[in-house]
């Protein structure tokens, strides 16, 4: 078995939800611990709180992996006179590392968006409700002795670069001569300070997703001979994969009958709803993790008569009926397959790396709202 520490474990999580993916309000990533920190025992919660602790203080837990992120505001100061600041003392306190993937898993390609249509049986040939993120290319040319092609080729493509589609380790190559003459003050690696020198090159192309541009160049910087490599960098036009909030797909469906499944596949004690006819039979449907009432509207242009979302106002209720949208609140706590989903699929990883680890899906934590 291979020990596993934070790191490796933040390591797979941001490969499914790259971190670019979230809102730039939302603090992701580790709130407490250190990433170096060894993980015996890990538990997934939707939040961080007094139950979410006390279960990981129980069962000796190292890493607690949330979707809410703990700390949403800063702090002005850390004592005990608030109960929310005595729960960071306690985590601080019992040695409990805390990281959380909020917007970037809801905007993932089988994240929290995904998860929630499956739930209910939407079919799989879906669309995104809100797009909130279009992956661009940008395109790398490298001038490098011919000696050494190959070294700076493989550095780019452990980079992230070349990868195309269904397609990896994709570039174009041709040859050509390079011409300097090295001034005084630096450091050549071929020819003299003073003396032009012409090189046998090869122009390396590649392409790669415009977030990892910093990964790219410092692979160039590292792998090049030369101290000062000659690279052009363009912005592409090409667009690949698009990643947002929300699914929408074809399903036909009364209000009635939606209810039902989404109080069964959901496990929910109670919902609210906004209907003008329970009957009515929608043909498209879309649902919206979290509190995603401002973006009924987005649904609605794509076909849905039928919004199932969490934390619905009065006032937001009223809107959607006017414009001929039926609302289901199922409420935020629809959030919490989070931890099934992630408890899954990070014991396949556990698997595939061999790691040395326990999985704890947590189990005191309730939805804050009791029905009767």
């Amino acid at each position: 078995m291979t020990q596993v520490k934070v790191k490796d474990i933040i390591q797979r999580i941001e490969q499914f939800a790259p971190p670019y993916l979230a809102e730039e309000w939302d603090p992701i990533g580790l709130s407490f611990g250190t990433l170096d920190k060894v993980v015996n025992k890990l538990m997934i919660a939707l939040d961080v709180d007094a139950d979410t602790i006390q279960e990981a203080q129980e069962l000796g837990v190292d890493l607690i992996f949330t979707h809410h992120p703990a700390i949403f505001k800063p702090l002005k100061s850390l004592n005990t006179e608030n109960p929310r600041r005595s729960e960071y003392i306690d985590l601080i306190k019992s040695d409990i590392a805390v990281f959380s993937a909020h917007t970037n898993i809801d905007a993932a390609d089988f994240g929290m968006s995904d998860w929630l249509a499956d739930a209910i049986g939407l079919p799989k040939d879906r669309e995104i409700v809100f797009p909130t993120y279009r992956e661009g290319y940008k395109k790398l040319a490298v001038y490098v002795p011919e000696k050494d092609v190959e070294k700076v080729r493989r550095a780019l493509h452990l980079a992230g670069a070349g990868e195309v589609g269904d397609y990896q380790d994709v570039s174009y190559s041709i040859k050509g001569q390079g011409r300097f003459t090295p001034q005084k003050g630096s450091d050549p690696t071929v020819g003299k300070i003073g003396k032009e020198e012409i090189v046998n090159e090869v122009r390396i192309e590649v392409m790669f997703p415009r977030q990892l541009t910093t990964n790219v160049i410092n692979a160039v910087q590292t792998a090049h001979p030369y101290e000062e490599p000659v690279y052009d960098l363009y912005t592409l036009e090409n667009e690949n994969k698009v990643y947002g909030y929300g699914r929408i797909a074809a399903f036909e469906i009364t209000t009635e009958e939606m209810l039902t499944k989404v109080t069964s596949e959901l496990e929910l004690n109670g919902l609210k709803y906004a209907s003008k006819n329970p009957k009515k039979l929608h043909k498209k449907v879309a649902i919206f993790g979290g509190a995603g009432s401002d973006y009924y509207f987005d649904a609605k242009q794509k076909g849905a008569t039928l919004f199932i979302t969490g934390d619905v106002s009065y006032h937001n209720a009223q809107d959607m009926l006017r414009d001929g949208v039926d609302v289901i609140d199922a409420g935020h706590y629809i959030e919490s397959v989070f931890v099934s989903e992630m408890h899954q699929i990070i014991n396949n990883w556990k698997i595939e790396e061999n790691w040395d680890l326990k999985i704890y899906p947590s189990k005191k934590q309730k939805d804050v709202f009791n029905f009767k």
